[in-house]
């Protein structure tokens, strides 16, 4: 008996293969977003294992060469100095920002193709906690380096978290470890980054992939045409093992490349330019899938306030809790307010539906002008204008795209 034969009998190897290793995927290039965002995790994961051998979550003052430090400030200077030191944390620097990108635009091609509809609206919500979880563990990561830019940039978290009505100053003393910054700042900061953001977000990446292997992919609209109608519920593609695998692999090695490339050639966050944490605070920008937030705060006047229920709504959480809250909550509910009809197996045009792809780039243009709203001192562009430029820009986007797909389908459907 062989080693294989032996171990399918009490396995069951054989109806496994068959069950799951001949799971049909589709062949499109669209369809590799998710994978992406997988494989920049494992990445991720990877480097900050390495990071976290010489990392010291203490802002306890040692003295160094240039004097007085904080110890994670310290450490971060010594992998730095270490062969492959600095590549090895720009390599996990950049693998954040892939994955939050890869989200945002696999999130994008769900939308626009109405992917999100019944009985998919879970894995909508699912992918959707999944990003913002994700924003959440790079934000965990800001104050890691604790030099002046990163302490300065977790304050102005902690500042928003200080304005949520009711609960603000309790959400901010636990989540931050007391009046920030504290000496335990930064070991809870570490604990999110470290052990409770990956825990999160593997528990979030192989319930989302249950989920798909359960309701399977949808297909690329061009496919119905071709497909009888009793064989829409089947899915054309390459079977997981090995034709899948292999190009899963293929693809691993290209986001390994590119990653390692923007590292090579892209510095990110020089610690030793802005020094350990100084009374003075610089000027702070956030990344760029948080730049949004920041132009609204910039948007809103800062002495703007209303009373609600007995508390006080300043200018901090209309433009870092409400607008955000408001917009969020709209995305979320997309499959609901959605109310045209297709099947549960193709993706639609991003053209069948004027009203969804109008409003789909509506809000993009608008995440675009707040996100010009946070560089408007440096554009030299005054508040009124960048408020022309919010409500104007997302309205021509709405409706040059809704005419567009509009007289496309009449064109299509004209004898």
């Amino acid at each position: 008996m062989s080693i294989a034969t032996w171990l399918d009998e009490r396995l069951g190897l054989e109806r496994f293969r068959a069950k799951y290793l001949g799971k049909p995927f589709p062949v499109h290039s669209t369809f590799f977003l998710g994978e992406i965002a997988l494989f920049c995790f494992v990445i991720l994961v990877g480097t900050g294992m390495y990071l976290a051998l010489v990392y010291e979550p203490s802002a306890a003052s040692i003295t160094g060469g240039a004097g007085p430090m904080p110890a994670a400030y310290a450490s971060v200077v010594a992998i730095d100095s270490h062969p492959f030191g600095a590549l090895v944390r720009r390599m996990h620097h950049w693998a954040a920002q892939l994955m939050i990108a890869s989200i945002v635009l696999h999130m994008l091609r769900i939308y626009f193709t109405a992917s999100y509809r019944k009985p998919r609206e879970v894995n909508w919500i699912l992918g959707l906690v999944l990003l913002g979880a994700t924003i959440g563990a790079s934000f965990a990561g800001y104050l890691l380096p604790y030099d002046q830019f990163s302490v300065t940039a977790t304050a102005i978290g902690y500042g928003i978290a200080r304005s949520i009505p009711w609960i603000g100053s309790l959400v901010a003393d636990y989540g931050f470890a007391g009046q920030f910054p504290s000496p335990s700042s930064v070991p809870r900061f570490f604990a999110y980054h470290v052990v409770w953001a990956p825990l999160a977000l593997s528990a979030l990446i192989a319930l989302h992939l249950v989920i798909v292997l359960k309701q399977k992919h949808t297909e690329p609209a061009d496919a119905k045409a071709t497909r009888a109608a009793a064989d829409a519920h089947l899915i054309e593609g390459v079977p997981l093992w090995p034709q899948q695998a292999a190009l899963m692999a293929v693809l691993m090695l290209v986001v390994i490349a590119v990653t390692a490339l923007l590292s090579a050639f892209l510095p990110v966050h020089p610690v030793e330019f802005y020094g350990p944490p100084q009374p003075m605070t610089p000027e702070v920008k956030p990344d760029w899938y948080l730049l949004w937030v920041y132009g609204a705060l910039r948007l809103i006047p800062g002495g703007l306030s209303f009373r609600f229920l007995g508390a006080t709504i300043g200018s901090e959480a209309i433009g870092a809790m409400l607008v955000p809250g408001i917009l969020s909550l709209a995305i979320v509910l997309a499959p609901w307010l959605d109310r045209s009809t297709s099947s549960l197996y193709y993706a639609e045009s991003p053209m069948a539906s004027p009203s969804r792809l109008g409003f789909g780039l509506a809000a993009i243009t608008l995440f675009l002008a707040l996100s010009v709203a946070g560089f408007g001192e440096e554009l030299g562009l005054s508040v009124p204008v960048l408020w022309v430029i919010t409500i104007v820009a997302p309205l021509l986007a709405f409706g040059g795209a809704y005419l567009l797909a509009k007289r496309r389908g009449e064109k299509a459907g004209a004898p």
